[in-house]
């Protein structure tokens, strides 16, 4: 068995965060990536994390949610990913907000 890391990166979607009132109502660029820990235990595909479908469903789920926080959307998107398939043991996400000031959310989560 080996221990595989994937990471998928630079994600756009357009979503609704922030606390001020412009940006309540005005979907913003957001960029997001992540990566995650999982048990290769063979070379086939059916023993594989499906990435493609989870960047989808990620992609999809930021877009239909309202947050006031970069944190709490990243942190969402962090447990997705572990919801996602059982394989996953471990897995780190950043989000930035593509504004003026760019700030950047960090999160590790484990499965326990």
């Amino acid at each position: 068995m080996v221990k595989a890391w994937i990471s998928v990166n630079k994600i756009l979607c357009e979503t609704i965060i922030g606390i001020y009132p412009d940006e309540l109502y005005t979907p913003q660029t957001v960029e997001f990536g992540f990566s995650f820990e999982y048990a290769a235990t063979t070379d086939s595909i059916e023993d594989a994390v499906d990435y493609a479908v989870l960047t989808d469903e990620l992609k999809a789920f930021a877009a239909s949610c309202k947050f006031k926080l970069l944190e709490t959307l990243t942190a969402e998107i962090a447990k997705k990913i572990l919801a996602f398939s059982a394989k996953i043991t471990r897995t780190k996400v950043y989000c930035i907000k593509l504004n003026e000031l760019k700030p950047k959310a960090e999160i590790e989560l484990h499965n326990s």
